[in-house]
């Protein structure tokens, strides 16, 4: 071990009489400490914010959508053999989606709660864009909203058997409604509300499952039924949205995909990737992420500050020291390592602690969900965590950097000591 690094490591254990020096060199050690916990912690924090709400919203938004321009219905068959052929997507499927008016029913049969929502007419069979769907069922299966089911249902105060086709309901939107597995509901097309010259358009149908997805927004709102049937209730909806969705081997390539489906679809179709569909939240979330970045990372700045201040009065404390070694032949260069020695000790020390423990405590959030959170307000029920680790290296290499940054000036200062002048007047 070179003789720098030794003198530096002794110079931070002060002597009896020069305590006050050693006190202030821990504090420096416990901000670079503090600083970069915190920083590896709200950056995990973030990262996994991030990915988990991206990952939520493409269980249900697609990564491409194919839409008619002028919002009309068209058949798709041509297209979809065009958009299968395109090797970066996976799978190809129609669909119809509108906002509807949602009625649950009591325990006689009348009508009950009601509560807006959306509802999503799927292909059922042979749809490989609803696998995230899937993993979100709480009961059910897709495979029940192409059968109908006899149903007891209450007309004019009648009751009587009815054949109704299945949905699957968002858990929140289902506890709304005091809907259970197997009753019957309403909905209703709002658009045929504001005629007042017909009767309104509205379907019965019945619950056959629910699917939980974690986040508020789509669990409180979707209904998913057969496309027939909720073709068969939208026909006349002017906020019908009908056409094609697609699922990518990688979202990544969505814009790229995008534009290469906008040239051979034509002018008259309007294309839609995941990015441009979220992307005011995606782009908050990741200037958040860099802002947090920039705003704790003064924590560690403070710090270094402190660093200064110890290693200048180190200085102060050890002029005859130095020029004793300078005048037994140690160069300038070797005074000024010694303390950046000391600076790049303190920052390792200190960044090894806090980088650890923030290893540690995001670990155990991320794994016990040991904060949770009201999932009506965040869309998710704990707070998500993302090990990535580029973030603590990233935090590793700033802190240190920073650490010997601060360690120049005193260094500079010790280096710039006259020995014949410290000898003669001390």
């Amino acid at each position: 071990m070179r003789f720098e690094v030794l003198i530096g490591m002794r110079y931070l254990r002060a002597r009896r009489r020069e305590r006050f020096v050693s006190v202030i060199a821990l504090i420096s050690l416990a901000g670079v400490t503090l600083g970069t916990f915190v920083l590896t912690v709200t950056l995990a924090v973030m990262s996994g914010f991030q990915e988990d709400l991206r990952d939520r919203l493409l269980a249900f938004t697609p990564e491409l959508t194919i839409e008619r321009a002028d919002g009309g219905i068209f058949n798709a068959a041509d297209l979809r053999k065009k958009l299968e052929a395109i090797p970066e997507i996976i799978a190809v499927a129609p669909y119809v989606t509108s906002q509807v008016m949602a009625v649950g029913s009591t325990e006689s049969g009348a009508p009950g709660y009601v509560s807006g929502g959306i509802l999503r007419a799927v292909q059922v069979s042979d749809n490989n864009v609803l696998t995230e769907l899937k993993r979100t069922l709480e009961s059910g299966s897709l495979d029940s909203l192409e059968h109908t089911y006899p149903v007891p249902v209450v007309d004019q105060g009648k009751k009587r058997m009815a054949d109704l086709p299945g949905a699957i309901v968002g858990a929140s939107l289902a506890s709304e409604l005091g809907l259970r597995v197997n009753d019957p509901m309403i909905l209703i097309s709002p658009a045929s509300l504001a005629n007042a010259m017909g009767a309104p358009r509205l379907k019965r149908f019945v619950v056959e499952g629910f699917f939980h997805s974690g986040m508020f927004e789509f669990d409180s709102s979707l209904i998913f039924v057969d496309l027939k049937y909720g073709r068969a209730l939208l026909a006349d909806d002017p906020q019908l949205q009908s056409g094609l969705e697609a699922r990518l081997h990688d979202m990544f390539d969505a814009p790229k995909v995008r534009a290469e489906v906008e040239a051979m679809a034509g002018p008259e179709f309007k294309v839609t990737d995941w990015t441009e569909a979220n992307a005011p939240l995606f782009s908050s979330l990741k200037l958040e992420k860099m802002t947090d970045f920039l705003v704790l990372l003064l924590i560690v700045l403070v710090a270094a500050f402190n660093i200064v201040a110890t290693l200048v009065m180190v200085v102060m404390e050890r002029r005859k020291e130095i020029a004793i070694l300078r005048a037994m032949g140690a160069r300038a260069a070797s005074i000024a390592s010694i303390f950046l020695c000391e600076g790049a000790l303190l920052g390792v020390i200190g960044t090894t602690l806090g980088v650890g423990a923030g290893f540690v405590s995001s670990f155990l959030i991320g794994k016990y969900h040991l904060i949770h959170l009201p999932a009506d307000l965040f869309m998710v029920s704990a707070v998500p965590v993302r090990l990535y680790p580029l973030n603590f290296i990233l935090v590793a290499v700033v802190a240190i950097l920073l650490c010997v940054v601060a360690a120049l000036y005193p260094a500079l200062e010790a280096r710039s000591l006259s020995p014949v002048e410290v000898i003669r007047y001390e």
